[in-house]
């Protein structure tokens, strides 16, 4: 593996005026980039392809915020916490800055693999009084496979819900389309949490839409304007979930605006309905793949 004292071809650091550090990867697969900011890729790029990955124009990192766009890391808890009313919403790792551990490019056919630690100790004035840390996995090759782990190193068991929160940049929203949904259970969350059934046609967002698909196969995303759809492949994952704020929202953020059209996440979830129970010592595996299929 390597470490901090050797630096690999295709591996190189930038200070972003926006994101502050940024690690470059690049090999024949493509180029991707995370920022120490929550561990949060920012940018994928396949070989010859377009950027798959949206991001705010007026992204940043800001002391408590995430970045918008790309992949945030949410955990140890996804959306709201479920008691405490000052914890910041998806939890803490999107929010701080992360340790770089190395990347190791002996890896097969040449890809990249960047390896981050985030600790996570008891904050109880903001509804966490655990011990644990989190890990972030990002290899870049045929796909960008990125792998959230948190371990409970505590002596208290909790229970652990997270999410890679992936934004797809799209062509228009009016015009994509998602497949791999057809006849799955889904909470709808921009519905009174209401429970439904998907049928057999593709996803589209119209509105303000919160999908929380119970479903964790491999989808595709199709985009009239791009020569090939995007593939997304969830890991560890108990739910699918499919966002977009809609116009009179999205219009209403200051870090996405006229922008909201423009992206859709697909994110790899344990929801609080679906979260898991981490004893002393066990971890968790959250992972995404993403990659253009012909």
């Amino acid at each position: 593996m390597s470490t901090l004292s050797r630096r690999p071809d295709g591996v190189t650091w930038k200070t972003d005026p926006q994101l502050g550090k940024v690690l470059f990867l690049e090999n024949d697969f493509g180029q991707t980039q995370v920022a120490l900011h929550g561990a949060t890729v920012v940018s994928f790029r396949p070989h010859r392809g377009d950027e798959i990955l949206w991001r705010s124009e007026n992204a940043k990192t800001e002391i408590g915020r995430g970045i918008r766009g790309g992949i945030p890391l949410c955990g140890p808890w996804f959306a709201n916490h479920p008691t405490c009313p000052a914890a910041p919403s998806h939890g803490f790792l999107r929010t701080q800055p992360w340790e770089f551990e190395g990347v190791e490019d002996s890896l097969r056919n040449g890809e990249l693999l960047a390896r981050f630690r985030c600790a996570l100790p008891p904050i109880p004035e903001r509804g966490w009084t655990h011990s644990a840390e989190a890990h972030c996995q990002v290899v870049l090759g045929v796909e960008l496979d990125v792998t959230l782990t948190i371990r409970n190193t505590g002596s208290t068991p909790f229970l652990c819900s997270s999410a890679l929160h992936t934004y797809l940049a799209i062509s228009d929203i009016h015009t994509a389309s998602i497949e791999g949904l057809a006849q799955c259970d889904y909470v709808d969350y921009s519905d009174g949490s209401a429970c439904k059934r998907w049928g057999d046609e593709p996803v589209r967002l119209t509105t303000e839409s919160a999908y929380f698909f119970f479903n964790s196969s491999p989808v595709l995303l199709h985009d009239p304007k791009r020569a090939r759809p995007v593939q997304v492949k969830l890991s560890g994952a108990a739910a699918t979930v499919v966002w977009n704020p809609g116009e009179s929202t999205g219009m209403k953020m200051s870090d996405v605006g006229k922008e909201w059209s423009k992206f859709i996440c697909i994110e790899s979830a344990n929801i609080p309905e679906t979260a898991v129970s981490l004893a002393p010592s066990c971890s968790h595996h959250l992972g995404t793949r993403i990659s253009s299929r012909g």
